[in-house]
């Protein structure tokens, strides 16, 4: 796997030594920017901290001060999508609160680093091909193909 390069404002970092699972917290934990890392490999979103928490609503979330992850969902996905979540919510912090846009750059990042390679569209396939989407996402079929378009074209 070819080694990752780094991004200037939101970044994600990379060192390959597996770890099976994320932490499971009863309370919420905070990682100070560049101290946390996903199945082993260290993730980081500029300046903006990780919180592991397991009643936030949704696999991950971006509140504007933080990366948010709920374990207890993102802990059951395949390292690909562990880390085009977080991507995913990093990207919010470059693009806002478009979601295309930040499943657009979560893909290219992942695509530029080395950790998202065409065949893990699978997985985001098997995610989202029956999401309906709601009022803040498109449905899934919609989100899978702008991010297979935006990955070629990127």
């Amino acid at each position: 796997m070819k080694k990752p390069s780094f991004l200037r404002v939101a970044t994600l970092s990379f060192v390959w030594f597996g770890l099976p699972m994320l932490p499971q917290p009863s309370v919420a934990q905070i990682y100070p920017p560049g101290t946390f890392s996903m199945d082993g490999i260290p993730v980081f979103c500029g300046q903006l901290p990780t919180v592991l928490d397991s009643s936030i609503p949704d696999a991950a979330m971006n509140n504007g001060q933080a990366i948010l992850i709920n374990p207890a969902v993102v802990g059951t996905f395949p390292t690909e999508l562990k880390l085009w979540a977080y991507a995913h919510e990093c990207g919010h912090a470059i693009v806002g609160a478009n979601e295309i846009g930040a499943d657009c750059w979560a893909v290219v990042t992942g695509k530029h680093q080395g950790w998202f390679p065409p065949q893990a569209f699978g997985y985001l396939i098997q995610l989202f091909q029956n999401n309906p989407g709601n009022i803040n996402h498109p449905p899934g079929p919609v989100r899978i193909q702008a991010m297979m378009q935006c990955y070629q074209q990127n």
